[in-house]
């Protein structure tokens, strides 16, 4: 099945960590068939580009030190895979490089890892917000 073919609701939302907005982080919403992106503002709000599809989805937010440019210039590094980044983290120490830092817990930042979900109604949803 294509993506087009995914029947898509609009998302939007706002992610905080701490009580305090999120600013430039990436929100993902996965199901096997379908991702919808998006990027926080300076107040933590964002709308999902494509929407996402209808009905439950996985949700993973990422944010490294430095932004998604600093993680980007690391080829060792894939941003799904936690043991890629365990592996990535020691090479680095092991040769005093310091690498991009996650700064979202593993419970919320990794397709893998994830414990977020969201249930993504026919009409869309405005309150799609998560407190990290």
């Amino acid at each position: 099945m294509s993506p087009s073919a995914v029947k898509k609701a609009p998302v939007s939302g706002t992610v905080t960590m701490g009580g305090k907005p999120l600013a430039e982080a990436e929100i993902y919403f996965f199901t096997e068939k379908f991702t919808g992106f998006a990027k926080t503002n300076e107040e933590g709000k964002y709308i999902l580009a494509q929407g996402a599809a209808i009905g439950a989805n996985r949700v993973y937010i990422s944010k490294f030190e430095g932004g998604a440019a600093a993680a980007a210039t690391d080829p060792t590094l894939e941003l799904n895979d936690p043991t890629q980044t365990a592996i990535a983290n020691q090479a680095q120490a092991a040769s005093g490089k310091r690498g991009p830092k996650q700064l979202i817990p593993p419970q919320f930042s990794s397709e893998k890892t994830t414990k977020l979900t969201f249930d993504v109604p026919e009409a869309g949803a405005k309150d799609a917000d998560f407190n990290l």
